[in-house]
């Protein structure tokens, strides 16, 4: 980790407490695959169509295990995102197969994908200070 990401991690521990680790693999997430939409799309196409539509639609979220999200995010991104976190791929598979149905449920309010950087993450922001 370089300089700038210890400041990074320093800075986001401190003002997310304990939910820094959460903070931080939404981040990563965002940023391997485009933010929210290009998240939502490889999912899709890896098979999990029908979980995604429901964590966006309104109604009950349909879960998901950690063995689908690997198949689906593929393991090489899985295994970067694990090493930038130092945790392991399959620690990681599990928070995200945990978190990310009520995550995108928060984030698609209106059912709607929104296309806007900068919105998702206040959204984000605003869920994980909540908590």
């Amino acid at each position: 980790m370089g300089l700038f990401d210890n400041l990074a991690n320093n800075v986001m521990t401190k003002v997310m407490g304990d939910k820094a680790p959460m903070a931080k693999l939404a981040m990563e997430l965002f940023q391997q695959y485009g933010g929210l939409p290009g998240i939502l799309q490889t999912l899709k196409n890896g098979g999990l169509s029908e979980q995604v539509d429901s964590w966006v639609g309104k109604g009950t979220n349909s879960e998901v295990s950690a063995q689908q999200i690997s198949a689906a995010l593929g393991t090489s991104v899985l295994t970067s995102i694990a090493t930038k976190l130092e945790i392991s791929k399959e620690e990681l598979t599990s928070k995200i197969a945990e978190y990310i149905p009520n995550v995108v449920d928060q984030l698609t309010p209106n059912g709607v994908v929104e296309n806007n950087p900068a919105l998702i993450m206040s959204r984000l922001m605003g869920m994980l200070k909540q908590k």
